[in-house]
């Protein structure tokens, strides 16, 4: 009698855990806008769970900014959300290095994850620099970052907020730190 009660315990964590995975957190993604999500180079949009966007204005050209943004060691000197920042490989990451992609013509560039398996959490920072026509000397800086996998439905209901805030933090802060250079 015993073993059928566990038994019948196991199947009702399976169809409870199949019913969460299959039905209600995509019901939940789905009762977002789609503009919560945007898809990156390594994450479609059908994939994404959420993404938190940052856009600022900076007062320097695109070559200014795009510099600050892929001397990669320096990253601490400017943000705060970013204590420590490795790669796999020593020096500056180059096109296919794990985890990296970066092409200079496009002034843009992405970082993913590789902390946890993607089907449980995955994330992906994208960083772009474009011009803003008619205004001599100045661009605008966007960043996003979009989540991927299980684990990200519960940072969807729970850390929305404080991870559209980190990026818009860190926009101001890199926005902060390059016009203060220029002075």
């Amino acid at each position: 009698m015993a073993s059928t009660e566990v038994y019948l315990f196991a199947a009702v964590a399976i169809f409870l855990f199949i019913f969460l995975f299959f039905f209600l957190a995509p019901a939940v993604r789905n009762s977002f806008a789609e503009q919560s999500y945007m898809g990156t180079p390594t994450i479609p949009p059908a994939k994404a769970v959420f993404t938190s966007f940052a856009s600022i204005r900076i007062h320097a050209t695109e070559d200014e900014v795009f510099d600050v943004i892929t001397k990669f060691d320096d990253y601490t000197s400017w943000s705060s959300s970013i204590s420590d920042y490795k790669f796999d490989l020593p020096g500056i990451p180059q096109t296919g290095s794990h985890g990296t992609f970066k092409t200079d013509r496009e002034k843009k560039i992405a970082q993913r994850t590789t902390t946890y398996p993607r089907w449980l959490l995955g994330g992906e920072t994208v960083q772009e620099v474009v011009p803003i026509e008619g205004s001599n000397g100045a661009c605008e800086y966007r960043t996003y970052h979009t989540i991927e996998g299980l684990a990200a439905y519960y940072l969807l209901m729970a850390a929305t907020e404080e991870l559209a805030e980190t990026q818009r933090k860190s926009a101001g802060e890199l926005k902060a730190f390059i016009e203060r250079q220029k002075r």
